[in-house]
């Protein structure tokens, strides 16, 4: 695909993107989506595949089961109604597409993930003391639940890609700007990026976004993205009062080492970053 090209079809799925992102929940109509493309019916689905690397019932697909496992460990809301949010009107239908993804049913998911916090549960999260070089992202600000950032990563791929900005080193980073346990939820403010040249041309959508060298505390967490809330507890609450470390001057952030697009939930892994001094 000619540069140019790929440039004006990414212009054409933002649109798509961003309806998809804010009706997760909602069955996309094919000729609704290809009008946002100003695309025709007939071909919009190859070119969505082409351009974003799976087909459109695999991203929704993705989108929901990561919003129903959130929903399962933070929430005592019904099986029922997660599953009909997740647009299965079968519990059993649910139950095998989550076992498939999660690789455990529903019902279990639940009860192993949605236990209270406990420290001394958690105490085997791999930290190093490292020198993080420094990294130029190409991001996309969101506002809003952390757990609803994903949608926001693939806009900026997309948009990366089509721009020829991805090179055999790039990487996704997330940086969390507020504290989701003292910043409504609301309120709560991040970034989503993609690591690029340092004299990238971003174009108009993306944003420059720099993360400085200096030295970082690296918890390696491994599993799904909705869980890592207890690995930042403990980090908090044990690691870093026994470290003697001070937190340095900028915010959170995490480096996605895989792509989830075809990595299983449990298999993921996430570097995450506290500055230290």
């Amino acid at each position: 695909m000619k540069p140019a090209t790929r440039i004006h079809y990414g212009q054409r799925m933002e649109p798509v993107l961003r309806w998809l992102a804010s009706h997760p929940h909602s069955d996309p109509d094919l000729y609704h989506l290809a009008d946002l493309a100003c695309m025709s019916a007939y071909h919009f689905h190859r070119i969505y595949r082409a351009m974003m690397g799976e087909t459109l019932n695999a991203t929704v697909q993705r989108m929901r089961m990561h919003l129903a496992a959130a929903a399962l460990a933070g929430t005592q809301e019904d099986l029922a109604e997660v599953a009909l949010r997740a647009g299965y009107e079968s519990g059993a239908a649910f139950n095998r597409a989550f076992s498939g993804v999660f690789g455990v049913p529903p019902g279990r998911y639940r009860a192993t993930r949605s236990r209270p916090f406990d420290p001394k549960e958690s105490n085997m999260y791999p930290i190093t003391i490292e020198h993080f070089p420094g990294v130029v992202l190409a991001a996309l600000p969101h506002q809003g639940s952390y757990q609803e950032i994903g949608p926001v990563f693939t806009r900026v791929f997309m948009l990366a890609a089509s721009q020829g900005l991805m090179h055999p080193t790039a990487c996704g980073f997330g940086v969390y700007l507020n504290d989701p346990e003292q910043v409504p939820t609301e309120q709560l403010r991040s970034l989503a990026g993609v690591s690029v040249a340092p004299d990238a041309d971003l174009g108009e959508k993306l944003e420059r976004f720099e993360i400085p060298q200096g030295r970082y505390a690296i918890l390696n967490y491994v599993g799904p993205y909705n869980e890592m809330g207890k690995a930042y507890a403990w980090m908090f609450s044990e690691w870093l009062p026994e470290s003697g470390l001070t937190p340095g001057n900028f915010p959170m952030f995490e480096q996605y080492v895989n792509d989830p697009r075809s990595t299983p939930p449990a298999q993921l892994q996430t570097r995450i970053y506290l500055s230290v001094e």
